[in-house]
C-alpha cells in the first residue's frame, strides 16, 4: 500500500512538473525566448500602477477640505469681501474660525423671502445715514455672474470709489458640483488671498479679469496667481493649492443657502433683492433715498 501512494504521489509530481514546464515553455515562445524580459515588464507595469494608486490616494486626501478653518482677514464672518472708498475692510470678524457643524443644513427648498446675516434692514437703510449698501452674492464660474460683471463693473466701481456705495462680495462654490477642479472654490479662495493685500480698485480689477476668462474653462493656479500678481498681489500657486479658506467657502455657501440665497448673482440693494434686470434702477433710488 505504501509502494502504492508513493507511486500516485510521484505521479502527480511528475504531472505538475509537466504542466509547470509547459506554462514556462508557452510563456518562453510569447516571449521570443525572453521570460526574464516578460517578467521584468510585469513588475514595471505593477510598479506603475502602484504609483498611479498612490498618486490618487495621494490627490484624494489632499483635496478633502477639512469641516472647520479660519475666517479670512478680508472678510466678516459671514465670509463677504467688505469695499468702501478708501480700503477692504480687514480683521472684521467677530470670530477667528468657522465650522460647518454650526451652520443649519440647506433646505431643500430655498426660502428666498429671507435676508441673510449682514445685510441692512432694508427699513432702517434708508435713514442710517451710511452710504448705500451693495451686497452681490456671487460665484466665479458663473456665466450671469460674468454678465452682470462685465454689464455693471465699472458703473459700481465709480460708485464704491466715490463713497456713495459699500460693496460686499461673497463668492459661492454652488457650480463646484459641476466643475472637474473645484474652480468656483479654488477662485473665491484666491479672492481672498488677493483682498487681504491690495486696494479697493486693484481688488475689483483683478475681479473683472477673473470674471472676463469666465466659459474658458476653470483657470489654473497658476493662472489665477498670474493675474493676481497684475494687479499688486503676492500670491503663488503653491498657497493657492493649500486651500487656506476652502472651509469657509463650503461654510458662506451652506449658510447662504439656509438664508435665502438659491442661485447667483443674488444681489441686495441696501436691503433689498434685485434682480439682474432690475439692478441699475434699484441702485439709482436707493442712492436718491440717501440725498
Amino acid at each position: 500500500m505504501a509502494s502504492q501512494k508513493n507511486t500516485a504521489g510521484s505521479s502527480t509530481a511528475d504531472q505538475a512538473r509537466e504542466r509547470a514546464r509547459q506554462i514556462a515553455d508557452r510563456e518562453a515562445r510569447r516571449s521570443n525566448g525572453k521570460p526574464k524580459g516578460l517578467i521584468a515588464g510585469i513588475i514595471a507595469l505593477l510598479l506603475v500602477i502602484g504609483l498611479i494608486i498612490a498618486l490618487v490616494v495621494w490627490q484624494n486626501n489632499k483635496n478633502t477640505i477639512p469641516e472647520a478653518g479660519p475666517v479670512p482677514a478680508s472678510a466678516n464672518q459671514y465670509g463677504g469681501i467688505q469695499l468702501n472708498e478708501s480700503q477692504i475692510l480687514q480683521d472684521t470678524s467677530d470670530v477667528d474660525e468657522r465650522d460647518i457643524n454650526d451652520v443649519p443644513e440647506a433646505p431643500e427648498s430655498v426660502d428666498e423671502s429671507k435676508t441673510p446675516p449682514g445685510v441692512v434692514n432694508a427699513t432702517e437703510a434708508k435713514d442710517n445715514g451710511e452710504p448705500v449698501q451693495l451686497v452681490v452674492f456671487q460665484d466665479f464660474e458663473c456665466v450671469h455672474c460674468a454678465d452682470f460683471e462685465e454689464q455693471f463693473g465699472d458703473q459700481i466701481e465709480e460708485k464704491v470709489l466715490s463713497g456713495d456705495v459699500t460693496l460686499e462680495h461673497r463668492n459661492l462654490n454652488f457650480l463646484d458640483r459641476g466643475s472637474p477642479d473645484a474652480y468656483s472654490s479654488r477662485a473665491a479662495n484666491a479672492a481672498y488671498l488677493v483682498a487681504e493685500q491690495v486696494d479697493p480698485e486693484q481688488y475689483l480689477a483683478y475681479v473683472q479679469e477673473v470674471f472676463s476668462h469666465q466659459g474658458s474653462g476653470g483657470l489654473s493656479n497658476d493662472e489665477l496667481a498670474k493675474i493676481a500678481s497684475k494687479h499688486g498681489a503676492n500670491v503663488t500657486a503653491d498657497q493657492l493649492g493649500e486651500n487656506t479658506y476652502r472651509p469657509m467657502i463650503n461654510i458662506m455657501a451652506q449658510e447662504s443657502m439656509a438664508n435665502g440665497i438659491a442661485g447667483t448673482p443674488t444681489i441686495f440693494v441696501d436691503g433689498e433683492r434685485v434682480s439682474q434686470n432690475d439692478f441699475e434702477k434699484g441702485l439709482n433710488d436707493a442712492l436718491e433715498e440717501k440725498k
